[in-house]
């Protein structure tokens, strides 16, 4: 049974098989999880968006090797389109995009940067374990919200445990929540979701 829980740092201090990062369209420079992924690989991502090979449209993906400053074996960076077009329908296929690419890349553990978007948190939330309870793999996903320690996140979680929950889904209330492999030691400080990468806002 899968299991859905709350990461213990930001995407790029979780140890798993593979970090999923959103990326969006007209977005230059890289924000909050896509930028910090993209600082810590040294720039592929951007050289990637440059070449103009990516424009994080939807649909469009891209697998990197961790490694570096990534605590993830591997990175997968995923299309979301333009950010203010998001909707309930275009939120949920890209959630059964990641999905469906963690499967067949045989995750075990994924953490996932969950996107500030304008959607309703506990609606996103809701349709990403109603997707999850629906795979077997990955085994177990740890949602990374931006900006960090995003409210919300946790209470819906700790809701979410007590009460009926979608069949074939085990979720985790955050004091039991935890990374396949741990974590660095989080940031003092919130980072925003709209902040360049390697700025952070107090």
């Amino acid at each position: 049974m899968p299991l859905l829980g709350l990461a213990p740092g930001p995407i790029e201090r979780v140890r798993a098989d593979l970090a999923v990062v959103p990326l969006f369209a007209g977005e230059r420079p890289l924000l909050a999880a896509a930028g910090r992924v993209d600082w810590r690989l040294c720039g592929r991502l951007s050289h990637l968006f440059a070449a103009g090979r990516l424009s994080g449209e939807v649909g469009e993906a891209v697998l990197i090797p961790g490694g570096g400053g990534m605590r993830a074996a591997r990175v997968l960076a995923v299309g979301l389109g333009e950010r203010a077009r998001i909707d309930a329908a275009l939120w949920e296929g890209w959630v059964t995009d990641v999905l469906e690419r963690s499967r067949a890349l045989c995750a075990r553990h994924s953490v996932v940067a969950l996107p500030e978007i304008a959607d309703a948190l506990a609606e996103r939330l809701a349709v990403f374990a109603k997707r999850a309870a629906g795979f077997e793999r990955p085994a177990e996903i740890a949602l990374a919200p931006e900006p960090a320690e995003t409210p919300g996140v946790a209470d819906w979680l700790r809701a979410a445990a007590r009460r009926s929950r979608p069949e074939g889904l085990e979720i985790l209330p955050p004091a039991e929540a935890r990374s396949p492999h741990g974590a660095d030691a989080a940031p003092s400080g919130s980072v925003s979701s709209h902040a360049p990468a390697g700025r952070s806002t107090r």
